[in-house]
This record gives structure tokens, C-alpha cells and sequence, in this order.
């Protein structure tokens, strides 16, 4: 099993997970800070399921998703939010998203 790629920098950690079939890194990628934790979990498929856990003594504060901007002006022009509003959002424990793509070098999120 492939170790998981970690880079340091002064003020970054960056972590690679490749999903190399040859040379698979751990299926299980955890980050913990203060008020929850990201997980990233890789499936049988080959997909990864991305949960982001929010600790029962924290709350969540804020949130967005990023479109292209092409849709985010016609959002925008409809009225509508970047998020729509989620009932009881202040109890949600958890979030995931299911992502299969493949491996792209990215310098910047």
C-alpha cells in the first residue's frame, strides 16, 4: 500500500490522494480541528465519498457553493442563493458528497 503524499509548506499542508489501482493509498484520509473533522473515503467503485462531520458542541456558521460564473450571474439574475435554505441546518451533523473523476494536478483550489 502507497503511503498518502503529504507536502508541507510555512503556512499550507497539502494531501494527494492519486486513487493509483496499482499502488492504492489508504482507503481512509481524516483532518480533525476544532468544532469537526473532513473524511475522505474511497469506494469499492473507485469513487470517493467526502463527509465533512460537524462536532454536537459546534454549529454551522456559514456555507456557499461555487459555480462557474456563467451560473452563478444567472442565479444571481433569478433571485436565487447560492445555497438553498436547509430546514433545521443548525442540527445537521454531517454533510457528504460522492465525487469519481479523475486525478488532476491542481496548484490552486
Amino acid at each position: 500500500m502507497a503511503k498518502t503524499k503529504v507536502h508541507h509548506s510555512e503556512d499550507a499542508c497539502h494531501i494527494i490522494i492519486k486513487g493509483d489501482k496499482r499502488n492504492p493509498e489508504p482507503t481512509l484520509h481524516v483532518i480533525q480541528f476544532p468544532g469537526g473533522a473532513v473524511e475522505v473515503s474511497r469506494c469499492s467503485d473507485g469513487s470517493y465519498y467526502t463527509h465533512v462531520h460537524v462536532n454536537e458542541s459546534a454549529k454551522i456558521i456559514d456555507s456557499r457553493v461555487d459555480y462557474p460564473f456563467e451560473i452563478a450571474r444567472q442565479r444571481e439574475d433569478q433571485g436565487l442563493k447560492s445555497i438553498p435554505k436547509i430546514d433545521c441546518f443548525e442540527s445537521i451533523q454531517k454533510i457528504a458528497v460522492k465525487i469519481k473523476g479523475a486525478f488532476e494536478s491542481s496548484a490552486t483550489l
